[in-house]
């Protein structure tokens, strides 16, 4: 199973943590669909360096 956390806090900010596994197709779905996210955040963060910061942070 595929557990998504989505913490929310009042001044908007937004946290979302997936972890888990599933069937093929469902976890290829998940993943697919995150890391797409992130990877346009990203090219946002290059395009309007003074609007969006991306961050990501390594595991340790």
């Amino acid at each position: 199973m595929i557990e998504i956390n989505i913490t929310t806090a009042e001044d908007g900010y937004m946290k979302i943590e997936a972890k888990g596994h599933a069937q093929s197709v469902v976890c290829a779905s998940v993943s697919t669909l995150l890391q797409s996210s992130v990877r346009f955040l990203q090219d946002l963060s290059a395009q309007y360096p003074e609007d969006v910061n991306v961050i990501i942070k390594e595991e340790q």
